[in-house]
């Protein structure tokens, strides 16, 4: 008789948790908007996209200008950055499942007047991310939608192009960190160059002296180690040492990288991009 209610308190036990398994799996609660039912989203952190279409003024979806391509790059502190066109640009970032809120952005102030298509470009494309409220990603292709569910941004993921590779490229500073979300340009007279050697070596011109140090790549994961520099004396603008010792500090700092077009951006660990670099010819 005991091992009947024994057995009767297993067959009990089970029937309950194979009622909460079904409860569990078909509560009907699911973060994903009306209509995304069986799409799935992947998180954003660490991946980095190239816009091919936004949302025009009148509802239709343009292509961005050739050779001012917007980009962006989720980092993995909610904090995301990249480029407008023109100017640089970042923002902090939160995803609830398919939901997606972007703060006000930060950007840098060069003002392409001479270039009224890019600057309404530029105008338009931030406009549209901070519109951002829900996104949804298929395959390599991301889009942002807005409230009314209306696409405003489409991009592609972002590979390192055959073109630009990190390697065997001779990468030049456009701007890097001086903390929170504000970027500097290089002083003006100075040259921050940056080569990676298939040796295993990195080195270039920090502005003043020279550079040289051993790095590890892991896919988009970059560490650099023990960076020699030679000691010339100051040679350059006023501030060109300080200039050398921060961008010397934030490239010990890397953690990652990505490549969007033409652009090197050298992420922390904290998931900030700290460092811009162009390809030169």
């Amino acid at each position: 008789m005991r091992d009947g209610n024994h057995t009767l308190a297993k067959v009990a036990f089970l029937i309950i948790v194979t009622a909460c398994l079904i409860s569990v799996g078909y509560s009907g609660k699911t973060d994903a908007p009306p209509g995304d039912a069986g799409r799935v989203t992947e998180p954003l952190a660490g991946t980095a996209w190239g816009l091919v279409g936004y949302c025009a003024d009148n509802g239709s979806v343009i292509a961005p200008l050739p050779g001012a391509e917007p980009f962006i790059i989720f980092g993995d502190g909610g904090t995301l950055s990249g480029s407008a066109g023109c100017n640089l640009y970042s923002a902090s970032y939160r995803i609830n499942g398919s939901t997606i809120a972007v703060e006000p952005l930060t950007a840098t102030g060069a003002h392409p007047a001479a270039e009224q298509d890019l600057a309404q470009q530029e105008s338009r494309y931030r406009e549209l991310l901070v519109a951002a409220a829900s996104y949804r990603v298929e395959g390599d292709r991301l889009t942002i939608s807005g409230p009314s569910g209306q696409d405003l941004l489409v991009f592609v993921r972002a590979g390192e192009p055959l073109h630009v590779p990190l390697l065997a490229t001779r990468w030049r500073l456009t701007h890097y960190s001086t903390g929170g979300s504000t970027v500097a340009s290089p002083l003006p007279g100075t040259a921050i160059t940056l080569v990676f050697d298939r040796d295993g070596t990195l080195s270039g011109s920090a502005g003043c002296n020279a550079y040289s140090a051993p790095y590890r790549l892991n896919e988009t994961g970059l560490a650099v180690e023990r960076i020699i520099a030679t000691k010339a004396p100051p040679a350059g603008p006023t501030g060109v040492m300080e200039q050398e010792n921060a961008y010397l500090d934030l490239l010990r700092s890397a953690a990652g990288y990505r490549i969007v077009g033409g652009t090197l951006a050298v992420i922390d660990g904290d998931g900030r991009v700290v460092l811009f670099f162009t390809a030169e010819p």
